[in-house]
């Protein structure tokens, strides 16, 4: 083999680590952007799922307390009330 060969063969395997090590890390970074926006999204989707809870029953509390009368409002109101 001459020189020129040995030299290529050299620079060609040293190219093909440094490829691999850089490919590593660049897939490695992708994929942990890619798990942090999924996160991401699933609580996106948490947080929406809760507000839309939060927002029914905070519907249904006022649809039975615009129903009940002054009377019916006290006795339940009352339940909670606190001995000083």
């Amino acid at each position: 083999m001459s020189l020129t060969a040995i030299i290529g063969i050299i620079i060609g395997v040293v190219g093909a680590i440094l490829g691999g090590v850089l490919g590593h890390r660049v897939g490695k970074a992708q994929g942990v952007s890619t798990g942090v926006q999924q996160q991401v999204q699933t609580q996106q989707v948490e947080q929406a799922k809760a507000t839309v809870q939060a927002v029914k029953e905070r519907a249904h509390v006022e649809d039975t307390v615009a129903a009940d009368s002054d009377a019916g409002l006290d006795a339940r109101l009352s339940k909670h009330d606190r001995p000083d």
